[in-house]
């Protein structure tokens, strides 16, 4: 899968139409880097961790960074036919962890590889 801005942009639009928040973008260009990074790699657990981290950790949206975070990564991940297992307090956990800086991309990648499972 090719991840795009408008993607990502309709991802979030998304989460704050369905769940509330303030709509809007601080830096495009995050966003942009986002997708240049994602789609240079091969690894599709490695896409969605710099999908999760990125978002979560650099803040690109006005509101909502960490659930479109989560909705970007999963959107990666069922492209392939996986989906996250984890409880939702494990989820919480990750996104809070990522979202003060105290998570790299390789410890997301890791997370996700082993919270997950193939349909």
């Amino acid at each position: 899968m090719i991840l795009t801005s408008e993607k990502i942009l309709e991802i979030h639009h998304l989460i704050i139409s369905n769940f509330g928040g303030t709509d809007g973008v601080l830096c495009q260009g995050t966003i942009d880097y986002l997708v240049d990074q994602v789609n240079a790699q091969q690894d599709l657990f490695r896409q969605a961790a710099i999908a999760l981290h990125i978002v979560a950790d650099r803040h690109p949206f006005l509101d909502g960074n960490k659930r479109s975070a989560f909705q970007i990564a999963e959107l990666i991940l069922s492209s392939e036919g996986y989906f996250i297992t984890a409880r939702e307090e494990e989820i919480i956990e990750v996104l809070l962890k990522i979202a003060s800086y105290q998570c790299h991309v390789d410890e997301v990648r890791k997370w996700l590889a082993n919270n997950t499972e193939r349909q």
